[in-house]
């Protein structure tokens, strides 16, 4: 009796201990052959053929979506084959795309619940887009494409960034602003688990080569002199007490220059003009600022060429006399007179009035040698001479 019982015991237990081996590797059912799928148990040629056609358009996000392929798998055959299989990569091996009839796509957004199960990478590879040259006090974007062994892009990667100068940033996209020239090795570091690439790019930062041309009646010219393109995005313009932000995406050619007329930046006419970095750093700037209302510096004026014609306007300067400068037209042999600045008029005034002081007579005082001018007093003295003569005689 005990035998009996020991024997029905035993062949009880063989079914679950067959259904409970696995093959020698966990299969994924997401990129495994059919070959490889006939081996799990309870799957057959023709339950491993159902399992390659449904996970065509619909990848399983996990194990427990092969039951959607066949209602062959029941929960029962389900639970005896769940160790055996992962869901793991979505994406399809080599080996195993040549031993199946179709291919996989891309894995969609899971559908219904259950908890989606998606294994760390083993490899990583990062690619970093961006501009190989940075203009200094100007912001230049990176970014960086992070994706696994089979191509797809891992967005749960950690990505660090260096710039070479000491700084650093982290993220997909990057920005940064150079504030020395130089030339920089940029670094990205991306992980996912024990999973790491790095990748690099060189940098060149450089001074913009940009100037303003003199202001002219219809705007502001800015000239590019570099052999690259120039973006001027988030620059300004300056014109008197007037600011011009200008538009994202504005780039001047290489070598080339473009008019900001007035009627679009709606800046006040002056004669300096500044273009201002989006730090607030000046880049360039017309002649300098514009001398004092007024006052005509002496030497800004410029000299007259022989044989030709010039005029001299009247110039007015409200702190001192006016000076006496009527329009004159002549040829360059005769003399302009010219206002001197601030500074050397006030010199002038001071010596033109000494001068007066020195050469104007005084009121009170009779001019040198009148007295012995005059005829009277010659001949008074002549008497007076006489008389003392005689009386010496006598």
């Amino acid at each position: 009796m005990r035998y009996l019982y020991t024997l029905g015991l035993f062949f009880f237990l063989i079914p679950t201990l067959v259904h409970a081996q696995c093959p020698s590797t966990v299969v994924n059912i997401n990129t495994a052959s059919k070959t490889t799928l006939e081996s799990l148990e309870h799957i057959g040629e023709a339950t491993a053929q159902k399992i390659i056609d449904y996970r065509a358009s619909n990848p399983f996000q996990t194990i427990e979506d092969i039951k959607k392929a066949s209602d062959y798998i029941t929960d029962a055959r389900y639970e005896d084959i769940a160790s055996c299989i992962t869901v793991g990569d979505t994406a399809t091996s080599t080996a195993d795309t040549a031993a199946t009839s179709s291919t996989p796509s891309v894995a969609a957004p899971p559908s219904g619940g259950g908890t989606t199960y998606v294994p760390p990478p083993t490899t990583l590879s990062i690619t970093i887009s961006g501009a190989q040259t940075a203009v200094l006090e100007v912001p230049f974007r990176l970014s960086a494409r992070v994706t696994t062994k089979s191509g797809t892009a891992d967005q749960s990667a950690r990505i660090v960034w260096s710039f070479g100068d000491g700084s650093a940033s982290e993220g997909i996209v990057a920005e940064k602003t150079y504030r020395y020239a130089g030339t920089y090795l940029v670094t990205a570091m991306a992980s996912d688990g024990s999973a790491s690439a790095r990748g690099e790019l060189v940098v060149t930062a450089a001074p913009a080569q940009v100037r303003l041309l003199p202001v002219s009646g219809d705007g502001i010219t800015v000239a590019n002199d570099a052999h690259e393109r120039l973006d001027l995005s988030g620059w300004r313009l300056l014109s008197g007490i007037g600011s011009f932000r200008i538009p994202d995406g504005t780039t001047i050619l290489p070598e080339a220059a473009t008019l900001f007329p007035y009627a679009i930046t709606n800046l006040p006419r002056a004669a300096d003009a500044a273009l201002v970095y989006p730090d607030g750093i000046i880049a360039a700037r017309t002649a300098p600022a514009a001398p004092v209302a007024g006052v005509v510096e002496a030497s800004a004026q410029p000299s007259a060429p022989a044989d030709s014609s010039y005029e001299v306007q009247t110039v007015r300067n409200d702190a001192t006399p006016p000076v006496a400068l009527t329009s004159v037209s002549g040829t360059a042999h005769e003399e302009a007179v010219l206002a001197p600045t601030a500074t050397v008029e006030t010199a002038a005034v001071g010596a033109v009035s000494a001068a007066r002081a020195e050469a104007a007579p005084s009121a009170s005082a009779p001019p040198s040698g009148g007295l012995l001018h005059s005829p009277w007093i010659l001949g008074l003295l002549g008497v007076i001479a006489t008389a003392g003569g005689g009386f010496i005689l006598l």
